[in-house]
């Protein structure tokens, strides 16, 4: 029995999953791709994939520890209490993961409406223009690399469906892949951003929540260790999605959120001197 005839014969029943590939991809391990090739595609499997949404997690939740981590750094660095903390840690969560979530939403709209706008474009001209279509598709495939015959075979077999024919120009001369019949598409991310923002934002305040009767210092400490603690799981978390070494990726995020608190700190411990040495008694 053939190679080919074996993985067949062994393959898993079920549809091809994108994260068994990337996970077999990631262990090289070839005969676990081949079998997970050999599944039929599920004709919506792409809106069940976790990575659509891999974006919106970590920048949200990046920024969502780092923004709160800042606020709470400058607060150290100028000599604040528990409820300037609270009250401008807790605030910044809710208004800036509203205003996070409300833009991931409205930037996604706009570029599904663009998308939209650009299909009908390109669906009025196939239908106009057919003959001009078929030959600019040739002519990207030959700037490609392919040569004017084989190119052409390509075309010719394509432009035989409609929809199909506007749905690789779209890719191949547009560049454009948003799946238009996901309508719920941006609300979602938005929610996603809103949501992971809101998370991962309040880890840093944790360490406030008990209130007085701790030392400012002891406490700014523990949230700094919840704040790097956070960030390297968020950042490992990002590294095993995309294939990058969870150490560099853990340790990425660790660096940008250690300088932005360093920087917010001594900022706010230089313009706490300064309104001091400039009004006495504040």
């Amino acid at each position: 029995m053939s190679e080919i005839l074996k993985l067949v014969h062994n393959a898993p029943e079920g549809y091809k999953s994108c994260d068994a590939a990337r996970d077999a991809f990631r262990r090289g391990d070839v005969e676990a791709s081949r079998r997970e090739h050999m599944k039929p595609l599920h004709a919506e499997s792409h809106n069940s994939s976790a990575s659509e949404y891999v974006k919106s997690v970590v920048f949200g939740g990046l920024d969502g520890i780092t923004t709160t981590f800042a606020i709470i750094a400058a607060a150290a660095g100028s000599n604040g209490n528990f409820a300037t903390v609270l009250i401008f840690g807790f605030s910044n969560v809710i208004a800036d993961g509203f205003s996070m979530g409300f833009g991931e939403y409205v930037s996604g709209e706009a570029e599904r409406e663009n998308a939209l706008t650009e299909r009908r474009r390109e669906e009025w001209e196939v239908e106009n223009s057919f003959d001009l279509e078929v030959d600019e598709m040739v002519q990207i495939y030959v700037s490609r690399g392919l040569s004017f015959d084989d190119a052409n075979s390509i075309v010719s077999i394509i432009s035989k469906d409609p929809k199909l024919f506007v749905d690789f120009m779209m890719i191949e001369e547009l560049g454009l892949l948003i799946d238009l019949d996901d309508h719920q598409g941006p609300k979602k991310q938005g929610l996603v951003m809103f949501t992971s923002f809101l998370m991962f934002g309040c880890i840093p305040l944790l360490a406030y929540l008990p209130g007085k009767g701790q030392g400012t210092d002891a406490v700014f400490g523990v949230s700094c260790l919840l704040t790097m603690a956070s960030l390297a799981v968020l950042g490992a978390f990002k590294g095993y999605l995309v294939g990058m070494s969870l150490f560099r990726a853990a340790l990425l995020m660790v660096l940008n959120g250690l300088i932005s608190g360093v920087v917010s700190f001594f900022t706010g411990n230089l313009i706490e001197s300064a309104l001091r040495s400039e009004v006495p008694g504040l």
